[in-house]
């Protein structure tokens, strides 16, 4: 799989991670209405839940790609580590 794909899945998701939590510092403001807060905060997290439609289409996508791997080569292919 290709890094920039994944990097804009993971953009998406870090963006959607301050949508839902930002409203919790709006709430300390009378001006805003709270159960409209909720509301936002809600459907934020709905479409949020849509990404994870996104991560299925790479998992399946890198799959088939190290299918493809093994089948060329005859080897296994190895996951790559994450450093910490």
């Amino acid at each position: 799989m290709k890094l920039p794909v994944c990097k804009h899945v993971l953009d998406i998701n870090a963006g959607f991670g301050q949508v839902v939590h930002s409203p919790a510092a709006l709430r300390k403001l009378d001006s805003f209405n709270k159960r409209e807060l909720d509301r936002y905060t809600a459907l934020a997290m709905e479409t949020r839940a849509a990404t994870i439609y996104l991560t299925g289409v790479l998992e399946r996508a890198e799959t088939d790609e190290r299918f493809e791997i093994v089948e060329e080569t005859g080897t296994t292919p190895h996951r790559a580590t994450r450093s910490s």
